[in-house]
């Protein structure tokens, strides 16, 4: 029996820990504790945003939200949580578009956005489009700096990309987003 697939507007947070893999080959015990770490305050920080946790694979997340302002607030909770003590080295990356969700699995052009600007982004960081910035204008508790438009692997059109620049966020400078083509556009030529 096929399952129903729902078509929905859906803010997407995918997130990986930064040199888990060279960790887990030098010290795997140490690895394990991060990762232990890692998914039980992205549990707690979930259940108290209301975010819906879609998949474990690894080192990573894959979540959905039905709020851009509550998966932000998360993230941004997330991050100061794992870097407190023994700081986790993740990155987070949030955008805002239409998925599928077939009971199981969340696919769709909002879902490889996201991963995307994911990837891009740094330890310590929270990176988000400029589709879900758009919706945090009037939200004075989430303080975000454009970092430009890039363009992201086997995504058609450049993307504006957003860091959260809250306390205890990590703001990279563009310069050390280097695995991807900075698109030259008027708002980010210095």
């Amino acid at each position: 029996m096929a399952s129903k697939k729902n078509r929905r507007i859906a803010a997407i947070m995918f997130t990986d820990i930064v040199g888990y893999t060279a960790l887990m080959q030098k010290d795997e015990a140490a690895a394990m504790k991060m990762r232990v770490r890692h998914r039980s305050t992205f549990q707690k920080s979930h259940d108290a945003h209301t975010g819906e946790i879609i998949q474990y694979y690894g080192d990573g997340t894959l979540s959905t939200f039905s709020s851009a302002v509550k998966a932000v607030e998360c993230a941004i909770y997330i991050q100061q949580m794992l870097q407190k003590d023994k700081p986790v080295p993740i990155r987070i990356g949030l955008h805002l578009g239409d998925i599928v969700f077939d009971g199981t699995e969340v696919y769709g052009d909002g879902v490889n956005l996201s991963s995307r600007i994911e990837s891009l982004g740094v330890a310590g960081s929270i990176l988000v489009s400029g589709t879900l910035n758009d919706e945090l204008k009037n939200q004075p508790q989430i303080s975000t700096k454009s970092l430009g438009h890039f363009e992201l692997k086997n995504i058609a059109k450049p993307i504006a990309i957003f860091a959260v620049a809250n306390e205890g966020i990590k703001v990279p400078d563009r310069s050390e987003l280097k695995n991807h083509k900075q698109k030259k556009t008027k708002d980010n030529i210095s």
